[in-house]
Parts: C-alpha cells; sequence; structure tokens
C-alpha cells in the first residue's frame, strides 16, 4: 500500500465521525438553515470585533470563516460519499434479484455484432449491437452484457469512475434508438479479470428484432498492448444462446506489415486486413457454443 493511500486511509477514518455528525445535523435542519445560521453567527462575532476594536473576535471571526469554508466541502464530500454508498447498495440488491431470475425464459440473441476501436494511446471506444428474439412473456425483461479488463494497471475507484457506459433500446423496424434504463456492477470474470457488468432494463415487452446497442469508453483499456508492454486477449464467451456472432476490433496506427502479431486462441474465420494506417482483425461464428471462451491474442512490436 502506498505511503498517499495510507494518509488518506487514515485521515479519512478520523474525520469520518466528525463528518457524520455534521451531515447529521444539515439532515435535521437543512443545508441552507445550517449554512445561513453559522454565516449569522459569524457575521455578528466579526461585526462586534470591527466596533469594540477587539483583536480577538476579528480573528475568531476569520479562522470561522475559513473553518465553514473547510466544513462546507466536508459536508457536500459527505454527501456525496453517502449517495454513493447508497445508489451501490441498491443497485447491488436489483443485482441480486436479477442473477436469481437468470435462468428464468432468458432471453435470446439472434445476432450479436461488436466492434472495438483501440486508439494509439491504448484508449477504446466499443459497441456491441445486438438483436433480440420475441419475449415469450410479459415480465419485466433485463439483458446483462460485460467488458473483461485485461490490463495489468490497478482499477482504482477513481480510475473505475472514468469508464462511461450507455445503452439504447430500438424496435425491429425502426431506425432511431432511445436510451434504456443500465445499472453496473464491477466483478470478477470467470478467469480472475475485472469486469464491468451492465444490466439493462427493457420493460416488459420485447419484440422480435428489438435492438439493444451497449457502448463503453474505456480511457487506458488497452495502454498495455498499444505502449509494447505486453499482449493482450480479446475474446468473448456466451453463456446464453446466440444466433450469429460477429467480432471486429479495429487497432489505430497499427496497418505497417508486422507492427501486430496476432495468434489465434481457438476463434472460427479469423481474418486480419490492414485499412489505410489501421488494422482490423474480425472473427465470427454461428451459434457458438456456450461458455466455451475464445478469441485472439495481440502482441505490439515497435519493430
Amino acid at each position: 500500500m502506498s505511503a498517499g493511500r495510507e494518509v488518506r486511509r487514515i485521515i479519512s477514518r478520523r474525520l469520518s465521525p466528525v463528518v457524520g455528525e455534521l451531515e447529521s445535523v444539515v439532515h435535521r435542519y437543512g443545508y441552507v438553515r445550517t449554512l445561513s445560521g453559522t454565516v449569522t453567527i459569524l457575521g455578528t462575532t466579526g461585526v462586534l470585533g470591527q466596533v469594540l476594536g477587539v483583536a480577538w473576535l476579528r480573528t475568531v471571526f476569520a479562522t470561522g470563516a475559513a473553518a465553514l469554508f473547510v466544513l462546507a466541502g466536508l459536508i457536500a464530500f459527505a454527501g456525496t460519499q453517502t449517495l454513493r454508498a447508497r445508489i451501490a447498495v441498491n443497485e447491488a440488491l436489483l443485482h441480486t434479484y436479477a442473477d436469481a431470475l437468470r435462468t428464468h425464459s432468458p432471453l435470446a440473441i439472434r445476432e450479436w455484432r461488436q466492434e472495438v476501436v483501440i486508439e494509439a494511446n491504448g484508449d477504446a471506444h466499443i459497441t456491441r449491437r445486438l438483436t433480440l428474439e420475441a419475449a415469450g412473456d410479459e415480465l419485466p425483461r433485463y439483458l446483462s452484457v460485460n467488458m473483461v479488463y485485461y490490463g495489468s494497471a490497478e482499477l482504482t475507484e477513481r480510475l473505475r469512475r472514468q469508464v462511461s457506459c450507455t445503452a439504447r433500446h430500438a424496435g425491429p423496424d425502426s431506425a432511431e434508438a432511445t436510451r434504456a434504463t443500465a445499472t453496473s456492477a464491477w466483478r470478477l470474470s470467470s478467469n480472475g479479470k475485472p469486469k464491468l457488468e451492465v444490466y439493462v432494463h427493457l420493460g416488459d415487452v420485447v419484440d422480435p428484432g428489438d435492438v439493444v446497442i451497449v457502448e463503453w469508453k474505456w480511457p487506458k483499456f488497452s495502454a498495455d498492448l498499444m505502449n509494447g508492454l505486453a499482449p493482450e486477449t480479446f475474446d468473448v464467451l456466451f453463456d446464453k444462446k446466440v444466433g450469429k456472432f460477429e467480432h471486429r476490433v479495429i487497432f489505430r496506427e497499427a496497418g505497417k506489415e508486422g507492427v501486430l502479431q496476432i495468434r489465434n486462441q481457438g476463434a472460427a474465420n479469423l481474418v486480419r486486413q490492414p485499412h489505410g494506417r489501421d488494422l482490423v482483425v474480425e472473427f465470427s461464428a454461428v451459434e457458438p457454443e456456450m461458455r466455451k471462451r475464445f478469441g485472439f491474442v495481440a502482441d505490439f512490436s515497435s519493430g
């Protein structure tokens, strides 16, 4: 554990009770009333110190004003932390029930298409487009999808917050998609790697041909690969029935012959081809085997 992290842990442990009491006061009396009461006391102290010429009152006013600024920041921070914790607890509870119902008439996927764009600095933009079969009943439906991170850098809370994910839902005959409600949770994949699990909530009607589009923007997703530090695996594993599957990865600025080495790892129809200054690698399958991991390994070499 780094020294900075240890210091933050100690400060957080010491300040948590104080911040908790302050948050309780704000909760009971309201933020505006608490702040206005404190400002009134400080203002009265400052005016008396100025009128009476008492130096220590002016010192109290200045010190109190600085303390008020710090406390306001602490209260705002505490509120943010509490809100995040509450959201995490609620989402965890929701996902527990969702996972328990996963095997009850799960949604079937007619077509699964994914495109991953890896920028030269390692940033990734992932788009997954899923065409669904009709749901068998009118129960509330959801679709769970995930992205696995294979990098060596530790995914701290700060780095996880930088990952953004959005979901959209379109009808079978619609060219436009509307936003879908989505929740997420960080977990470990079956091979021990961190993954972001996304639950897309679709409501109680899913028609044949409905389309769900999920997009991730993931900074430094493939930084190890694009910096030449380590190879990276691009694979998939299906836990639900899929009719047709296509996976496309675009490596920016890697179209030069011999720059990027590709090793097949159980993928069918694996094709690599340069596209301008980029390299495109694709693989596909029809009715891929469930619970079997397959894909390819990429290795970047500056030589």
